[in-house]
């Protein structure tokens, strides 16, 4: 796994498995500026890309409006991975509603001081 935060354009890059780069993806953009890419064949998370993601983090609650807006095969066969890490480390969503947050609050202030 490896993190790159951009603190100028508040941009955090969450790679998975960095082995999966060169394999065939689909990106699934989930609502505007954060995309999660996964393998085509495994459904296995390779990237999540966030943008503002400082701001996203200083609410309790993030609508993932285009989530919503997936077709429903495709919510039904990304569901487990937003149940289990490593996403679940970065993301809570609760498939149904649409809605969720980031689970460590602490997360932009150590990537600020990292960065």
């Amino acid at each position: 796994m490896f993190l790159s935060y951009d603190p100028e354009g508040d941009v955090l890059e969450v790679v998975f498995d960095e082995s999966l780069h060169r394999a065939e993806q689909v990106a699934y953009k989930l609502r505007q500026g954060m995309v999660l890419y996964v393998t085509t064949g495994g459904l296995k998370p390779v990237q999540l890309t966030i943008v503002n993601y400082r701001a996203l983090a200083q609410f309790p609650v993030i609508h993932f409006d285009e989530w919503q807006a997936l077709p429903l095969a495709d919510k039904k066969s990304l569901q487990p991975l937003f149940t289990s890490p490593p996403i679940s480390n970065f993301l809570k969503l609760d498939p149904e509603t649409g809605y969720g947050h980031f689970p460590s609050p602490a997360m932009p202030e150590i990537l600020a001081i990292a960065a």
